[in-house]
């Protein structure tokens, strides 16, 4: 894998270690794959941590003791992560393309980000369900807000990942812009403000319903689906 393009500004919010060495071992589900990969694409040494995550992940197995293993268990684990490398999302480079879908993504979705089914999920906001699926009722989906929108404050009933693509957005745990993932659990409650001068669209991965606290939020939720 050749190195990413430069951004205008440094990815700041990386995911862990242990989300690549999950990714390298194809632990992930196909949303958490496709949403790391999409993070990985963003950052220049995305080739030295994965190597560094599958070293780590291969002196693990080096050091199992023999004796406390099946008879194939090797075996199959080796099987396991050659059949992951083959089948999980690629973090390629992102291109000059004025899309602001990562390669994984575009890839996976076949066709770019103005060809999605965008629908209405509040003032100045549109959502895109992608794909349901794996432990805990993960959701991907993704935003498109507008400059200046207030996104109500809410919680998550798990983990929640939140890709920027493009444009970006603050809350009261930072700022968080192209190539940052915010990584929430389910004890923490946030507004967004997206930022003004351009559009937002971002990645987001959830377990399960969104959990809103304005009643007027909960009112209409059940008809966004999220």
């Amino acid at each position: 894998m050749s190195a990413a393009l430069n951004n205008s500004a440094p990815v700041t919010h990386r995911l862990g270690d242990e989300w690549l060495m999950a990714y390298a071992a194809g632990a992930l589900s196909e949303g958490q794959s496709l949403l790391v990969a999409s993070h990985l694409s963003f950052l220049d040494d995305a080739p030295a941590r994965l190597a560094a995550a599958e070293a780590v992940g291969g002196a693990l197995i080096d050091d199992l003791a023999p004796e406390l293993m099946a008879p194939d268990a090797l075996a199959q684990t080796l099987a396991r992560l050659d059949a992951a490398e083959t089948s999980r999302p690629v973090a390629v480079p992102r291109s000059a393309s004025d899309d602001p879908l990562p390669a994984p993504l575009r890839d996976w979705l076949g066709h770019g980000v103005d060809e999605l089914k965008w629908s209405f999920l509040g003032p100045g906001m549109k959502k895109v369900k992608l794909w349901r699926g794996g432990p805990n009722d993960q959701r991907l989906w993704m935003l498109r807000a507008q400059p200046g929108v207030k996104i109500p404050k809410h919680g998550h009933r798990g983990t929640e990942l939140v890709l920027v693509l493009k444009g970006s957005f603050s809350d009261p745990h930072g700022g968080f812009r192209p190539g940052d993932v915010e990584e929430s659990d389910g004890a923490r409650m946030h507004a967004l403000d997206i930022d003004e001068g351009e559009e937002c669209i971002c990645l987001a991965l959830t377990e399960g319903p969104i959990r809103f606290e304005s009643w007027i939020a909960r009112a209409i939720q059940p008809f966004i689906g999220l």
